[in-house]
């Protein structure tokens, strides 16, 4: 009897570490994957503390275009239809030419959405930001910028303003330059592309045909477009060579929105109409473009990495948060059903690690192959999209869809 005694209460224990009542996990950034992995454990019955670098939330940051796989994460959470409400579901996206030649078109209703039920939403980072804080049941701690993780295991992250924590599981979701990272695989160096991205959200009039369709033009070197996300606002984007010609000018020269104006004005619309609307370099959100090598491992003791920090991504896929958000799930999900910690974050690896580097390395050549700086090369290659039958983008969008990282639910997983 002693015995039997004995494995009850030691199974009343697992479980109760299984629910998450003596868990205490600690998610090193409050972006949107640190944001979205502390709602999906808290559905689960687990109590996530999120620690956030900046002194306070603020709608900064420009657009995010979340794609379908996204957006069936977002349903296993609850708040699908409230981002789409909030947002802009849009119902079909072109690349063009910079003569105005469509090169493909995207029919996202009779794809995405009626396969689906979902399709592609554009959403300003800050609003899709708000909406998961206000989901959350608890309140992240701002002003917590991580300086170090001095152990693993148990885990130990200390702060730049000297304090510490000691977590049963720390999630670094601390972005492409992750602090956390380096405990995990360090000397890590980032890999860059030989670009400039230019990012800015126009407050402006935008003719119908174009306020629910995304656009990409394709040109000699550039790479630009974007998508509407409210009725009045556009998120625009452009790529330039590096060094950017953009970046010349000097006291008493065009300031570098006044040269994107002119370089971008005999490009097909909506491009020029948005451009001429944000505001003199100040609303220029300008950054390089790199991304996170493969890494061997994304965990090690009872510290795991999950979005950029795993697996930073060139932009060009569309896919940088969409596989943030389809990590979260997956962690918390293997989190919540193993009561070893090794085991679970085994299983989100595995789970999640080969369709993120694969979606990376895609993202990373079409990234080459969108700034191409050749005019026969730039010639060939818009020739080549043109003449690809539409069925092979559909099938490519339908089976990166398919293939999206969804745990079991326990009615598919009583039908098996």
């Amino acid at each position: 009897m002693t015995g039997s005694y004995a494995s009850i209460f030691k199974a009343v224990l697992i479980a109760m570490q299984h629910l998450g009542e003596t868990t205490e996990i600690a998610i090193i950034g409050g972006g949107i994957c640190g944001l979205t992995t502390a709602l999906a454990l808290e559905q689960r019955g687990l109590s996530p503390t999120v620690y956030e670098a900046a002194s306070e939330y603020r709608p900064v940051g420009a657009g995010i275009l979340l794609q379908t796989n996204a957006l069936l994460v977002f349903d296993r959470l609850g708040i699908a239809d409230q981002i789409q409400s909030t947002g802009v579901p849009l119902d079909n996206g072109r690349i063009l030419s910079t003569s105005g030649r469509t090169l493909q078109q995207f029919d996202l209703d009779g794809g995405e959405r009626a396969h689906f039920d979902y399709g592609y939403v554009a959403i300003h980072r800050g609003d899709l930001q708000r909406l998961l804080l206000d989901e959350l049941d608890s309140r992240a701690k701002t002003g917590k910028a991580c300086a170090e993780i001095e152990d693993t295991d148990p885990p130990t992250a200390r702060f730049e303003d000297g304090t510490r924590i000691h977590p049963d599981i720390l999630v670094g979701a601390d972005g492409i330059n992750s602090t956390v990272r380096d405990v995990i695989t360090p000397d890590i160096e980032l890999q860059t592309l030989d670009a400039t991205v230019y990012r800015a959200t126009a407050t402006c009039e935008l003719p119908e045909q174009h306020r629910t369709r995304g656009v990409e033009v394709w040109g000699k070197g550039t790479y630009t477009g974007g998508a509407p996300i409210d009725s009045d606002r556009f998120y625009w984007f452009a790529t330039a060579p590096s060094p950017s010609p953009f970046e010349t000018a000097t006291t008493g020269r065009q300031s570098i929105t006044e040269q994107l104006r002119e370089y971008y004005s005999s490009f097909p619309e909506p491009v020029p109409t948005v451009i001429n609307s944000f505001a003199p370099d100040e609303d220029l959100i300008t950054t390089g473009l790199m991304d996170v090598p493969p890494l061997d491992q994304w965990s090690r003791g009872s510290v795991v990495l999950a979005g950029d920090a795993a697996h930073g991504m060139l932009p060009f896929a569309g896919q940088g948060a969409a596989q943030a958000i389809e990590d979260a799930l997956a962690l918390a999900a293997a989190l919540s059903r193993y009561s070893d910690y090794t085991t679970a974050l085994e299983t989100y690896e595995r789970k999640r690690k080969h369709r993120a580097d694969r979606i990376r390395s895609e993202s990373h050549w079409l990234g080459k192959f969108a700034t191409i700086q050749s005019d026969l090369a730039c010639r060939a290659r818009n020739h080549a999209v043109d003449l690809l039958p539409d069925s092979i983008f559909r099938r490519f969008r339908h089976r990166r869809t398919t293939g999206t990282s969804l745990p079991v639910t326990k009615e598919e997983a009583a039908l098996r």
